[in-house]
């Protein structure tokens, strides 16, 4: 790397040089030509994949010369007292994975956005603390709206219109569990690994259902477990229903059919799916199902990134933590060979399912959260598909200390989607 003379005195010391995952030996030569000008060898160049650019932002670090980088990250959900929500503390942990990769992260939601200009009034996390400060608009955007209420709010859809336009922007929205059904089901590889499930039911139908199996009926839109009601014909011919009332699980059996749906469902099933309930494995009386996390690296290549057991809490209709259910490593509760046998089963499934999926999804995915079961035969199942997988599973103390790498994939894919976009500016 050959530097302007009056600058070799910041270089002298540098024996090295990062650009995202990438980090390499150099030696610093100067020269006394043009005062702004870097020049990096062909050799190099390749070494560390850097994309063809016109202006550079550099940062000395000992003996480390990185080539920063800056990702964006859209939310919503801040206040006065932890600037971000919630997640803030979940989020500063994803600013420091991105600080090894030499990125700077800005978050921001709608509001931050300046009007009329390509500027953002962001945070960022630095030596500890929370600040703010006008920044560009970044090169990539990883869109981390927490629900898809807020994701319909017009001010928000014009923002992320906004976004498009200026910016490689990837996890644009939600996926719709009738659409992530309906692609799979229409490729023959991955329709085995489908319960049985059908858009906008009849009530004639989810009757013919229950005569075989308990049943889950979910709205296509809901996340967390909102609006999901479990059903099951007993002995007795009433059907049993689980479903929660303002978060709270409730129990009700009915005779009548009729009284069913009048009080679960008074306003039909349009915007529905029923869905067959798997027979799991279970850990004593609890079954598990297991949420797989597959990113995007910087090579634009699935990877298994996460993947935990979870068991539904007392009395709980589903296994999301905040319904009370609880997160643990697969090698906590099956032996040795046991867990590693299931651990190869899912991750095998999920990186197929991320590539079947990506292929008919016309935006950037970057990372995909997968609800998967294991049934009593060893046979794999698919429930949900997730384009925005919730932060809850680092709650388990374990997995939490495997988050700054896993939390360092999202830049790694920002890495790849910088370097794309920079390549087609030429």
């Amino acid at each position: 790397m050959i530097v302007p003379q009056q600058y070799f005195k910041h270089f002298f010391q540098v024996r090295k040089i990062q650009y995202g995952p990438y980090k390499t030996s150099i030696e610093c030569l100067t020269h006394q030509k043009n005062e702004r000008t870097l020049y990096i060898s062909s050799a190099l160049k390749s070494k560390i994949n850097l994309s063809t650019h016109k202006q550079l932002t550099l940062l000395i670090n000992d003996d480390t010369c990185i080539i920063t980088l800056t990702m964006g990250v859209f939310l919503a959900g801040f206040n006065n007292t932890d600037p971000l929500g919630e997640r803030t503390k979940i989020f500063e942990r994803m600013s420091e994975a991105g600080d090894t990769l030499g990125f700077r992260t800005i978050f921001f939601g709608h509001q931050h956005v300046l009007k009329n200009k390509r500027k953002i009034n962001a945070y960022y996390f630095e030596d500890r603390q929370w600040k703010r400060d006008i920044f560009d608009f970044p090169s990539v955007v990883y869109n981390r709206i927490p629900n898809r209420k807020i994701e319909s709010h017009p001010e928000v859809m014009e923002t992320k219109k906004k976004l498009n336009n200026h910016a490689s922007y990837f996890n644009q929205s939600f996926f719709n569990k009738w659409e992530v059904y309906d692609i799979l089901m229409r490729n023959s590889e991955c329709s085995y690994l489908l319960p049985e499930t059908i858009l906008h039911p009849s009530k004639q139908k989810i009757i013919n259902l229950l005569s075989n199996f308990a049943v889950y009926i979910k709205p296509i839109h809901g996340s967390r477990g909102d609006g999901i009601v479990k059903c099951t014909k007993l002995h007795s011919n009433e059907i049993e229903c689980l479903y929660y009332d303002k978060d709270k699980p409730q129990i009700n059996r009915y005779t009548n059919i009729d009284s069913l749906f009048a009080q679960l469902f008074p306003n039909g099933l349009k915007g529905y799916v029923v869905q067959e309930a798997i027979p799991l494995i279970k850990k004593g009386k609890s079954s598990i199902d297991f949420r797989v996390h597959t990113n995007k690296n910087h090579r634009n290549s699935w990877e298994v990134t996460l993947i935990g057991a979870k068991f539904a809490g007392k009395g709980s209709l589903t296994t999301h933590v905040q319904r009370g259910g609880s997160v643990h490593e697969v090698d906590e509760l099956f032996p040795k060979e046991q867990a590693n046998h299931i651990i190869k089963k899912l991750s095998n499934t999920a990186l197929f399912l991320s590539t079947c999926l990506e292929t008919r999804v016309p935006d950037p995915v970057g990372e995909i959260g997968f609800d998967l079961g294991v049934d009593e035969e060893g046979k794999v199942w698919l429930f949900e598909a997730n384009s925005k997988p919730g932060f809850s599973i680092f709650n388990h103390p374990e997995i939490y200390k495997k988050s700054p790498k896993v939390l360092a994939y999202p830049y790694k894919y920002a890495f790849y989607l910088h370097n794309t976009l920079m390549n087609k500016l030429v």
